[in-house]
């Protein structure tokens, strides 16, 4: 059996004080409390610790030896008890970030470098690829956090509700737009919209289909950046969440749809059966925040 902290630290106090009253008083017992402690610790060693007389209590070799020993111990705890109160409390850490290569450009430099002045301190580190490799990564332990829209059912994988926007209409600067802006005068104009791989497509495939209307892009793109890219062309109008607003000034400008709604999900993912480090679970709350300053 191993001696147990409070008799380490009575120990040591002891060691310290040289009397066992005064010690107790240090570390909050009383003087029959200590000594029963002491009693039995060296019961436990099987060894005399200290030699008491009535004016002081002195150590033995052997307790000379253990203090040593022990002292050593109590540092090392310390240590790791101020490692652990600093990732508590944010003076230390790191975050691994995985997101999709729009929202790594446009939604997260500005949310990570509020969160870096707020803790500067921390290891911030960004990823960005696909949906796929996000979760992945985050499967595996080698990101912390994954963002973005996932398809349901994602095994092994928690996940945390961020932002829901509704998708919109974005138009090459300057074109002119009915009012409202409905489903079917899009359905008349050169559409750009996501690939069927994308969890992006979705809602704006259900969105037609409850309209009544038939899907037939101009465009089908893997990026967001590259459906902006082409609205600013004047090759379509892309129909992208609202979160794409942050492309705005480039030429291009979002407009609402008029029903029938089409509304998704941004989430971070985590793995489902790792606890989230302090790090990860203050940026969580931060980006929360910083993402619903965009929903329209």
């Amino acid at each position: 059996m191993r001696p147990n902290l409070r008799q380490i630290e009575a120990f040591l106090a002891v060691a310290e004080a040289g009397n066992f009253s005064r010690a107790a008083a240090q570390i909050g017992m009383t003087q029959p409390g200590i000594s029963q402690t002491i009693r039995e610790l060296e019961g436990l060693l099987n060894l005399r610790l200290f030699d008491r007389t009535t004016r002081r209590v002195m150590l033995t070799a052997a307790g000379e030896a253990f203090r040593l020993g022990a002292g050593k111990s109590m540092e090392v705890l310390d240590i790791a008890v101020a490692e652990a109160k600093d990732q508590s409390t944010l003076r230390k850490g790191f975050l691994r970030l995985a997101a999709p290569p729009f929202l790594a450009a446009t939604v997260l430099p500005r949310a990570l470098a509020e969160f870096q002045n707020q803790h500067p301190d921390l290891t911030l580190e960004m990823t960005d690829t696909t949906t796929a490799q996000i979760m992945e990564r985050v499967a595996n332990g080698q990101a912390d956090l994954g963002l973005g829209t996932f398809p349901p059912g994602k095994q092994g994988l928690g996940s945390r509700v961020v932002l829901r926007d509704e998708m919109m209409c974005f138009a090459k600067t300057g074109s002119v737009m009915p009012e409202p802006l409905g489903l079917a005068a899009l359905h008349s104009a050169p559409l750009i919209v996501m690939s069927a791989s994308s969890a992006l497509r979705l809602p704006v495939a259900l969105g037609f289909e409850s309209a009544g209307l038939h899907l037939a892009p101009a465009f089908e793109v893997e990026q967001i950046a590259t459906a902006l890219a082409l609205v600013e062309a004047g090759l379509g109008l892309a129909i992208l969440p609202g979160y794409a607003r942050a492309w705005q000034g480039r030429g291009v400008v979002a407009h609402p749809i008029a029903g029938p709604l089409m509304r998704r999900e941004v989430q971070l993912i985590f793995a489902a059966d790792r606890s989230l480090s302090p790090a990860a679970t203050a940026f969580a709350t931060h980006l929360t925040q910083s993402l619903r300053k965009l929903a329209p």
